[in-house]
């Protein structure tokens, strides 16, 4: 058992830290909007990560065998990565809005789960380790549970310290440095659904 929670939340991490477009998402989100809009769309994707582990562990993602699925996941996700992406450079950096006009949190953990979802290297990421898991699920029938948890943990204790580190920062950046992330970040995200895209057309 402890195994399998030390399994999964090396998974949960490993899906969560390294930086992609829902981490920069994450950042430019909690700098514009505030704290609770951070963790709410990091909590979005760790839902989508708990998402493909319960995938996993029925079977569903064995259609990412066949490459006529997995190009096509690739050009729907790397679209609408784009679209992120160029929100990013429409965002304009202001001071936190009027409580009366505050952007729905729902949303923001819906875009969030959307976000991680439809990222085509998350798809590869749970695709990479299913073998793993499915060793697991046959060693154990309770395993898709305890790494269930231990998904939980890993992800929510990356959203929750990043965002943490942001709150007691976000004070010390003006204007022109958030603007700066919003581009940054959009180049990113452009980055990866140009990077998608390619995978899904050539390979």
């Amino acid at each position: 058992m402890v195994h399998l929670l030390l399994f999964g939340i090396l998974l949960g991490m490993g899906a969560a830290i390294p930086i992609g477009p829902i981490n920069l998402e994450m950042i430019r989100r909690n700098l514009r909007f505030g704290t609770p809009y951070g963790i709410m769309t990091g909590l979005g994707a760790c839902a989508a990560d708990l998402t493909y582990l319960i995938l996993l562990g029925v079977g569903a993602l064995a259609l990412l065998q066949y490459p006529e699925v997995l190009r096509l996941i690739g050009l729907v996700g790397s679209c609408i990565l784009a679209w992120f992406g160029m929100n990013a450079f429409r965002s304009q950096p202001a001071e936190l809005p009027e409580q009366d006009v505050m952007p729905s949190l729902y949303r923001y953990g819906f875009e969030g789960y959307a976000i991680t979802l439809i990222n085509p290297f998350t798809i590869l990421f749970w695709a990479s380790v299913s073998s793993q898991i499915s060793l697991a699920a046959i060693s154990d029938e309770h395993a898709i549970l305890y790494a269930g948890i231990g998904v939980i943990v890993g992800t929510v204790s990356w959203v929750l310290s990043l965002n943490t580190i942001l709150h007691l920062t976000r004070h010390h950046l003006n204007k022109t440095v958030m603007q700066w992330l919003n581009y940054s970040g959009g180049v990113i995200i452009l980055g990866f659904a140009c990077l998608g895209l390619y995978r899904a057309i050539f390979f």
